[in-house]
């Protein structure tokens, strides 16, 4: 396939899975979820969301939500998937046992199959409404395109990181889990899978047969809200980070060298977002005079946010696969500092829209962070650079990306069947 060809999609019957969906979401596949069905219904296609729902008395069937027919429907679960990172520990071997083989998975996400009739099916999230439900999918012959947010095919926690490392290979578990999963796919005879980052490609092929299948990356297309505030100047250098507040992403590291540079620097910090590390981090630096927590906001108010920063910190400890938030940031023109693995190397050009910097080096942050902020001109000039090109990340471009594999998905059969 020529990336650069345009494909068209039209009157087709489009069914978006993902056990997420905004409003109910935590992260960029959920997003990416959203943006990929309102701009498929755009394309003049009939697209349909089906979900799951975070109370029984939420629960949808086909009823209109945001322009788009919604199921919304209630699993056999422990705890709903919503609440999937606030569950005890204790009832998480049981949820991912019913996620797995539950026979009342491929029940339920049948019978909204057979409600819609689609033509195509777009799969973003399916941990949450069940592996084996994507047996249905093939059971029915229906193409169908498996985005890869994560590494939740070969890792049942979707990110092969554990105790602060990423993990060597896969341990027993997580075997067992991708062999079943493997053995759901293989009964998807019109399949294909889709990366938006070759990082997490190529490290998912590794542990499973992606490319025994039709495969690509293609970055998401997604659109971010344009900023409806105008940029102001300021004397000191505004940082800011955007994301979950986990261990994972590397907040702890960014703060500790931002307080060890607050004597000698004058920059603020600001931290947007919420999770697990919330209140232990705003214990530590809430009270101090450069920094500032806002705990979760709208994508809007982070657009206007962006215009009025000078810089955006990732300093991610695990392998990221393509934070939305370096798109949303790069598009703006507001430059990017991030951590030199998982996909955003490959969004962030060292020295030219911002600057890579070791993962989890406590002092290599500090020091490339003083560089930034001794020399706003350099910060400037990567700013112009990041305008210059955020036509990559149009919308329209990527998205008949996509819906010229889906074509190919559609012609193909399963190289393994």
């Amino acid at each position: 396939m020529n990336p650069s060809d345009a494909g068209t999609i039209k009157n087709k019957r489009v069914l978006v899975i993902s056990s997420l969906f905004p409003p109910d979401s935590r992260t960029g596949a959920e997003m990416s979820a959203y943006n990929f069905a309102h701009w498929l219904k755009k394309q003049g296609n009939e697209v349909a969301v089906l979900t799951t729902a975070k109370a029984p008395d939420e629960v949808l069937s086909g009823e209109e939500v945001d322009g788009l027919p919604m199921w919304k429907v209630w699993m056999p679960r422990p705890y709903p998937m919503l609440y999937f990172f606030k569950a005890p520990f204790w009832k998480k071997p049981l949820w991912h046992i019913l996620d797995h083989i539950d026979p009342r998975n491929r029940k339920i996400v049948g019978r909204v199959l057979d409600a819609f009739k689609p033509d195509f099916v777009s799969t973003h999230l399916v941990q949450g409404l069940g592996y084996n439900s994507l047996i249905e999918i093939g059971k029915r012959n229906i193409p169908a395109i498996l985005f890869l947010p994560d590494l939740g095919l070969a890792c049942f926690r979707m990110s092969m990181f554990k105790n602060g490392h990423d993990c060597p290979g896969q341990c027993a578990a997580c075997k067992i889990s991708a062999a079943y999963k493997k053995h759901c796919i293989k009964q998807m005879p019109r399949l294909g899978f889709m990366s938006p980052s070759c990082s997490n490609l190529e490290k998912l092929s590794r542990f499973f047969p992606i490319k025994d299948h039709l495969n690509t990356s293609i970055m998401n297309p997604n659109k971010y809200p344009a900023a409806t505030e105008p940029r102001t100047t300021s004397k000191h250098v505004r940082i800011l980070f955007v994301g979950r507040l986990h261990i994972t992403k590397g907040v702890d590291i960014l703060l500790k060298a931002a307080k060890e540079l607050a004597a000698t620097r004058d920059f603020t910090l600001t931290i947007v977002g919420s999770g697990p590390q919330e209140t232990e981090l705003r214990n530590e630096y809430g009270n101090l005079p450069w920094c500032k927590f806002t705990g979760f906001i709208s994508q809007q108010e982070i657009s206007n946010l962006m215009v009025n920063s000078d810089l955006l910190c990732i300093p991610s400890i695990w392998s990221e696969n393509f934070p939305g938030v370096v798109v949303h940031a790069l598009g703006l023109g507001l430059p990017v500092m991030g951590s030199d693995k998982g996909g955003i190397p490959e969004l962030v050009e060292n020295g030219k829209n911002g600057a890579l910097v070791p993962a989890g080096d406590c002092n290599a942050w500090k020091s490339a962070l003083a560089d930034a902020i001794d020399d706003p001109a350099k910060l400037e000039n990567w700013s112009k650079n990041a305008l210059n090109n955020a036509s990559k990340f149009d919308q329209d471009n990527l998205g008949r990306q996509l819906l010229n594999f889906i074509s190919e998905i559609e012609k193909s059969a399963n190289l393994t069947a």
